[in-house]
């Protein structure tokens, strides 16, 4: 039996104790400490309880195992047709079977029927399958009865085109008998659908019985307004027949055929309208369909009196609205773009005093007019503003240009349209964005302004004061949108530097404003990220300030880009950062690329601009630790500077151009492994090697490998390699043997042609010889292995 005490074993890891234990040899547990003794007390009781469970312990009562249970047999799934749907397409099938021979009958037997057996045969039909079918939807036999009243309402039709075409019903024209169906089919249809059961296929009936006899009695009349407006009316008069019996399908669906005649009504006014020509007072109100969009306006109420509840009220109150402000004022439109600008922002100004009068649960019935009001009023600021923004682009702002509306209404549609925003907004939300709406009416002044023929200089000045005024609301800000005002002042800003183009003055002024404002976001900017965007703007709107000013005093351009690369590089090395600092480096390549492009002496104003350029790179290295990297940049820059000079002047010696570089990057190298111990040769001084000696090694390979250069170049190499080894310098080792081998192999290469064949051959065989001989050696060893092993025991 397990023991859990035991006086000879630690509890913790059982490992074995000596005598007189103070702690575990292996686990170093306490074994002296009280609660050692009280543990040792809790495991001797555990050992008591488990000696008299095992004395307690029965033998439990052996029980027959269950016989597994077999798997339930899945059932089948189902593929066929539903249950439910066989007896409506059983039924489906009768019905239009006896449809069909309904119609046989009417067109085969009614040339030998007499007239009354004609008549009684159609009306018994007609009658027993309609009474047929509304006592088998009594009894529960919905399908069944749907059935045999579509059969009974296709019989009825049959029975009034018979009666047609006996001469009961007079000369009736083709819509005549269309009318005289529809209205038949109505009747009979709705009686049907109020007695019980009330089967849906009478209201469906009703409906389209209703619809043909109102498309067939425009048909006949030259009043179609006058029978379009009785069809919804009818319709909603059906609609509300439905609803006070309890119908579920026909109010909905008188409600569909209401809306259908109601469009076509409104569509039939309105082009009664473009068939008038133009749109005066009289042709809309005296002699015109003015009454009709007026009937159209009221029948939108007409939902309210079936569905009292507030969104059915509001829906059908703001379309009312909408339609009544357009109606009233159609003869507006007709009259010139000012002239309807006008009407628009009367309305915009009518409809959103009514929604602030108004309580606030109904003040969205006057928001949808004066929304759709402003869709023209936005239309024609869209308008403007393109114009104002394309005679600033192209500089055309001082001529005298026609325009499709006044170029005053730009700001009062501006502010109408802020309007209409604020009138969705709430209290908080429309005060958050107070700055925004200033700035879109301070645009829209100056978008104004520049519609007239105004000097260049008040554009410009209008421009630049509202993008300077942008930039300083900016500067106050801490949350995001200081980001997007600084952006819109910015662009703002570009805007009048375009506009001032013609103008070195202006442009100048502009510039000047521009780097302010950088300047101001990079120092002085509170919002998100305002030092980076004023980094990135500073040295480009530096750079182009002093390019403007020297053009402006009429300094050569060649002679413009030393300063701009001065101004720029010591910006830079004052403020290193990296959004400056890249900023700085595109602007200073601009200029100088200019400034070379445009001087006589390309080469060596090229390699003045490249000397200015590796200076200031170099400097800025030099003077903060985090810019060590750039070193690389500016040594390469000052040894391209002497490159280029050099080649102007003839010098065609590789080691002319690459040994001072060399000299410089091996002392770097050299120092650097001084202050670091922990540095390698290969980052170190392997750049300042491989410098001098691989554009000699390409010079010697290309042309002459027999020459001073060449001896040389194997001179230095073969030092290379000796202090790399006496030192244990990895680059030098490398660089001289790597150079050396290649030089070697080049010496050997005018004497490879002369070598006879044989001596090729001889080599090839001794060189195949020996990997024989050693891959033999190889098997024989791995035998005598083998024969070893297998005699171990």
């Amino acid at each position: 039996m397990t023991r859990y005490a035991d006086p000879l074993a630690c509890p913790d890891c059982h490992a074995v104790l000596p005598v007189n234990p103070t702690r575990c040899p292996s686990c170093d547990l306490p074994l002296t400490h009280p609660l050692a003794a009280e543990l040792l007390r809790t495991l001797t009781y555990a050992d008591h309880l488990l000696a008299q469970l095992r004395a307690n312990a029965a033998p439990l009562p052996a029980y027959p195992v269950p016989a597994p249970r077999p798997a339930p047999v899945p059932a089948p799934r189902r593929t066929g047709v539903r249950t439910a749907s066989v007896p409506k397409i059983l039924l489906g099938l009768g019905a239009t079977c006896l449809l069909v021979a309904a119609v046989i009958f009417l067109a085969v037997a009614w040339s030998w029927l007499g007239v009354g057996g004609r008549t009684a045969v159609l009306v018994t039909l007609t009658v027993a399958t309609g009474v047929l079918g509304g006592w088998l939807g009594g009894r529960g036999l919905r399908v069944a009865g749907e059935s045999l009243t579509v059969v009974a309402l296709g019989l009825l039709v049959l029975d009034v085109v018979g009666a047609d075409h006996a001469g009961w019903l007079g000369d009736l024209t083709q819509d005549g008998l269309v009318l005289a169906v529809g209205g038949v089919v109505a009747a009979v249809s709705l009686a049907l659908a109020l007695t019980p059961p009330r089967l849906v296929a009478p209201q469906v009936a009703t409906t389209v019985g209703l619809g043909l006899g109102v498309a067939a009695a425009v048909q006949l009349t030259t009043s179609d307004l006058v029978v379009l407006g009785a069809g919804v009316l009818a319709f909603t008069a059906l609609a509300a027949v439905g609803r006070l019996a309890a119908l579920a399908a026909l109010p909905w669906l008188a409600f569909t055929g209401a809306t259908v005649t109601w469009i076509a009504f409104t569509t039939n006014a309105a082009s009664n309208l473009e068939a008038a020509g133009s749109l005066t007072f009289g042709t809309v109100w005296a002699a015109g369909p003015g009454w009709a969009l007026l009937a159209a306006t009221g029948m939108l109420l007409l939902p309210v009196g079936f569905d009292r509840r507030r969104e059915t009220v509001v829906s059908c109150a703001a379309a009312a609205a909408s339609l009544l402000s357009i109606t009233l004022t159609l003869p507006g439109y007709d009259e010139s773009l000012t002239v309807a600008t006008l009407v628009a922002l009367g309305l915009v100004a009518g409809w959103a005093a009514g929604s602030y009068a108004a309580p606030a649960d109904w003040a969205v019935i006057a928001k949808v007019p004066a929304t759709l009001a402003a869709v023209p009023v936005a239309f024609v600021a869209f308008v403007m503003s393109a114009g104002a923004a394309g005679r600033v682009l192209l500089a055309e702002s001082t001529r005298r240009t026609d325009h499709l509306a006044n170029p005053a209404l730009l700001v009062p549609s501006v502010a109408a349209l802020l309007l209409v925003c604020a009138m969705w907004l709430t209290l908080p939300q429309v005060r958050r964005l107070w700055p925004v709406a200033a700035g879109s009416l301070a645009a829209a002044a100056v978008a104004t302004l520049a519609l007239y023929p105004v000097p260049l200089w008040i554009l410009v000045t209008a421009i630049g004061v509202l993008g300077a005024a942008l930039v300083i609301d900016a500067l106050r800000r801490t949350a995001t949108v200081g980001t997007t005002e600084a952006l819109l002042g910015v662009g703002v800003l570009g805007t009048a530097l375009v506009a001032g183009r013609p103008s070195d003055l202006l442009m100048t002024l502009v510039l000047a404003a521009t780097t302010a404002a950088a300047a101001a976001m990079a120092f002085r900017g509170r919002f998100p990220s305002a030092s980076s965007l004023g980094d990135l703007l500073l040295p480009v709107a530096g750079a182009a300030l002093l390019w403007s000013s020297f053009e402006l005093a009429d300094v050569e351009t060649v002679q413009r880009a030393v300063p701009v690369l001065l101004a720029v590089g010591l910006l830079a090395i004052a403020r290193p950062r990296v959004e400056l600092e890249a900023s700085a480096m595109l602007a200073g390549a601009a200029a100088a690329a200019a400034s070379v492009l445009s001087a006589d002496d390309s080469a060596t104003a090229l390699a003045i601009h490249l000397t200015v350029a590796g200076a200031l790179v170099t400097a800025t290295a030099v003077v903060h630790q985090s810019r060590r990297d750039f070193a690389w940049l500016g040594g390469f820059l000052l040894a391209l500077a002497t490159w280029v000079r050099l080649a102007d002047l003839g010098v065609e010696t590789p080691e002319a151009y690459t040994l001072p570089t060399a000299v410089a990057l091996v002392l770097v190298g050299l120092d650097r492994m001084r202050r670091d111990p922990t540095a390698s040769t290969s980052m170190a001084v392997a750049p300042g090697l491989v410098l001098p000696t691989v554009p000699s090694l390409l010079w010697v390979v290309a042309t002459d490998p027999v020459s001073l250069r060449a001896a040389l170049l194997g001179v230095a190499c073969l030092a290379l390699v000796l202090a790399g080894t006496m030192l244990r310098w990895s680059a030098p080792l490398v660089t001289g043997a790597a150079v050396g081998a290649v030089l070697v192999l080049r010496e050997l290469a005018p004497y490879v042609a002369q070598t006879p064949q044989w001596v090729v051959i001889g080599l090839a065989g001794t060189l195949l010889t020996v990997v024989g001989v050693t891959w033999e050696r190889r098997l024989v060893e791995l035998r005598h292995a083998s024969a070893f092993v297998g005699r171990l025991r």
